[in-house]
């Protein structure tokens, strides 16, 4: 009896075991066990297995792991497939940045020192900051005790901000000043002042998703409308204006040692220019008013004489013929509007109408607007060349000094108040800005009628050493064989020379 009972004990613990090593099998390699143990109540037998059929364990991990590999080791060549880049901006993308947040960038590339204004703060509403205590504020110095002692200066002899400071502690003065005094002037404060600036904040963004990119190649740009063309209006008409008044003052005292005359000389001109360029179609025109007046202590009869006085007005129509030459009809109106005498004499010279002359030619005219690197430095040039010509001069006052104006009658002693005059006319203007405030302006007349030559040279050289004054070196040429000579200056070469100092002004 106790035997049967042992070894019904003994068979159930051995089925309890083959249990768990049947499901463990079963895991590893079911197609392995072909005879699956079981144990029935009812059977007092134990069922026994052979252990060849059961699967060796390395057997089986080799198996499972027939296709694994060692891992490579981890190198930066295989970082690049797992960590994505940052976006880096290309470098002319960053330039612009750069040049947008600089504030040295804020003042256009022809400003320059001199166009600079530093601001001081006297000049400034002022503003109550609220500091009562000064910053150098010292109630004593420690070194005055001291044998070698010397005050300290006011500000550093040997600082190259001398001036600097000598401004600000000036400035400081007079705010603590106000601030002591007069109270009421104080309509800010430093805590009405705005405190919030503009600070520019950098965006990085990591990219560590991937998105598509998608590349079509069939676009069409047939639905697309192009901007609107932009054509700025175009101005035909050009205007220029010139204003002069130039002084020269001499002064003598009636003991001068070497003796002369006290003067004063007034010299005005008026340039207006009008003129219109269209396609092929260009015309200028002109109106100048130039005289000359000075003190005459030597004459008796009046105290001011007249040295030089023309009212002129210049037209001329071109039609362009190839690059910078045209075809052109000139025509010139030039009189005086001033009466001008000889001294101590009654006799008039010329005046108003006294004559004048009215001068039209057919011809080409060379054009040149010369540009260079150096914006204030320019250069305009043309010439007016009349092969055709025709001059008409007369004076509607017949008691002046007709021999300065017209040619005697051919076999008589007598002078004619009327000339037509058939020949050739050259016109040349020259205007050469040399640097911003020197300027040189030349122009130069020429008619013949292949028996009397007039011609005029005229040279103004302008120092202009602020926008409204300047300096001025005239000189003036004539030349006319036609005319009575002067007792005094047997020549038909005529001078006229001037320094003047005065107003100046230009648009």
């Amino acid at each position: 009896m106790k035997r049967s009972y042992v070894l019904t004990l003994f068979a159930g613990l051995c089925g309890w075991h083959f249990a768990a090593a049947q499901d463990t099998i079963s895991i590893l390699r079911p197609a392995m066990i072909q005879h699956p143990v079981s144990l029935s109540s009812q059977q007092d037998t134990l069922v026994t297995v052979d252990e060849k059929e059961l699967p060796d364990l390395r057997t089986r991990l080799m198996e499972l792991n027939g296709g694994y590999t060692q891992p490579k080791k981890f190198t930066q060549s295989l970082r690049k497939f797992l960590i994505k880049d940052d976006l880096v901006m290309s470098p002319e993308a960053q330039m612009l940045i750069n040049d947008f947040y600089n504030r040295s960038n804020s003042f256009d590339s022809y400003v320059t020192l001199k166009d600079t204004m530093i601001v001081n703060r006297l000049f400034m509403p002022i503003v109550f900051s609220g500091n009562y205590l000064p910053d150098n504020l010292v109630f004593f110095d420690k070194k005055a005790g001291m044998p070698a002692y010397r005050p300290k200066p006011f500000m550093p002899v040997d600082s190259i901000f001398t001036d600097y400071i000598l401004a600000e502690n000036s400035a400081k003065m007079a705010h603590r000043y106000v601030e002591c005094n007069y109270p009421t002037y104080f309509h800010y404060s430093q805590s009405m002042l705005p405190k919030d600036g503009v600070k520019a904040k950098v965006v990085k963004k990591n990219i560590t998703d991937d998105f598509p990119l998608v590349v079509t190649n069939d676009i069409s740009f047939d639905d697309e409308k192009a901007p609107e063309k932009f054509i700025p209006e175009r101005r035909y008409w050009k205007s220029h204006f010139e204003s002069s008044i130039q002084f020269a003052q001499n002064y003598v005292s009636p003991n001068w040692h070497k003796g002369g005359n006290s003067s004063l000389n007034l010299n005005n001109r008026e340039y207006v220019r009008y003129d219109y360029n269209k396609d092929r179609v260009q015309f200028t025109n002109e109106l100048e008013i130039k005289n000359t007046l000075y003190t005459a202590p030597n004459d008796t009869l009046r105290s001011y004489k007249v040295s030089d006085d023309v009212f002129r007005v210049h037209s001329n129509f071109g039609y362009r013929a190839f690059q910078k030459w045209y075809y052109t009809i000139d025509m010139e109106f030039k009189t005086q509007l001033l009466s001008s005498y000889a001294e101590n004499s009654d006799v008039r010279q010329a005046g108003f109408l006294s004559p004048y002359s009215i001068n039209v030619g057919v011809g080409m005219k060379y054009d040149l607007n010369k540009k260079f690197k150096d914006r204030h430095k320019s250069l305009t040039f043309n010439v007016n060349v009349a092969p055709l010509a025709y001059t008409f001069r007369q004076t509607i006052d017949d008691k002046i000094n007709l021999g300065k104006h017209f040619k005697k009658k051919e076999g008589s002693d007598e002078y004619p108040t009327l000339e037509n005059l058939f020949g050739s006319t050259i016109n040349a203007t020259l205007n050469f800005q040399i640097n911003r405030n020197v300027s040189w302006y030349s122009r130069f007349y020429y008619n013949t009628n292949y028996k009397r030559i007039e011609g005029e040279w005229e040279n103004r050289f302008s120092f202009a050493w602020s926008r409204f004054f300047s300096t001025n070196i005239t000189l003036n040429m004539r030349y006319d064989d036609g005319v009575a000579r002067n007792k005094d200056f047997d020549s038909f070469l005529q001078l006229n020379e001037l320094l003047s100092f005065g107003f100046n002004y230009k648009w």
